[in-house]
């Protein structure tokens, strides 16, 4: 794994080297980033041990963790979520990886806007509330921490279809682009321009599903709909597919992607 994040810095350190100009430069810096990620969701970036606990048992587990929540009443059951197709598995994984759906591993949750004309859902506000606009800066960022954004008060929260989301969850952007993620480390709510996941099990690496969504964008994009903008909705969003390693492996991709795109972000 060092060899690997070495080499790959190597890569970066030679793109500085040679760079003509700024905007080629960023062009490359995007190009090479693109392609270490594809190496990582291929499973091609760490080397499988056979002795790891494949992903298939990691979400039996989640599976029974989830009817145990919907047991005692903490989440409401949801519609089956369809079978994964071969369609829709864009290229082989290893044997210990599972493809599944956002759905399966997390809580989806979608946003709501208090009523801007009445300013006792927004005086005094201090629950954070993140939009799409909020989330522009935070782009290269894997945790949110831009704090220049709107709060709202208990009773905008009561008055409005926005939801109090736990700290450590996934902020997506929906529309107005789709693709902006983030994890939050505060509780939070949002517009309906975000959709967020809280991650059932805290053995899944939430650095991890970071990446894979960002990967996933041109899904999104695809399951979206609109006309003026493109949107995707909850139930669209949940079905998203990603390819889930097992817990030690997501960990070490994590590590290693964290690794190499700090450099680039160092350069930015």
């Amino acid at each position: 794994q060092s060899r690997i994040a070495a080499k790959i810095a190597q890569l970066f350190a030679l793109l500085r080297k040679f760079e003509s100009s700024t905007q080629q430069y960023a062009k490359l810096q995007i190009l090479l980033k693109s392609k270490v990620l594809d190496l990582a969701m291929r499973g091609k970036l760490v080397k499988q041990d056979p002795n790891d606990e494949p992903a298939s048992a990691l979400l039996e587990k989640i599976k029974a963790e989830k009817e145990q929540l919907i047991k005692e009443k903490k989440i409401k059951k949801s519609k089956p979520l369809p079978p994964i197709t071969d369609d829709e598995k864009p290229f082989d994984i290893p044997d210990n990886w599972e493809w599944v759906r956002l759905g399966k591993i997390g809580i989806i949750t979608s946003g709501g806007t208090p009523k801007t004309k009445e300013e006792k859902y927004w005086e005094k506000g201090d629950i954070p509330w993140i939009t799409p606009a909020a989330m522009s800066s935070q782009d290269n960022k894997i945790l949110f921490d831009n704090y220049q954004i709107k709060y709202i008060n208990k009773e905008g929260l009561e008055h409005s279809s926005a939801k109090l989301i736990p700290r450590n969850s996934l902020v997506v952007s929906s529309r107005a682009p789709i693709g902006y993620v983030n994890i939050v480390p505060f509780d939070y709510t949002t517009n309906q321009g975000c959709k967020s996941i809280t991650i059932f099990d805290k053995r899944i690496n939430k650095e991890y599903i970071y990446y894979a969504i960002k990967y996933a964008k041109p899904q999104m994009y695809k399951r979206a709909s609109g006309t003026t903008f493109k949107e995707i909705s909850a139930g669209k969003f949940e079905q998203v597919v990603v390819p889930l390693p097992p817990v030690k492996e997501q960990l070490s991709i994590a590590r290693i992607l964290d690794y190499i795109f700090n450099i680039s972000r160092k350069d930015n």
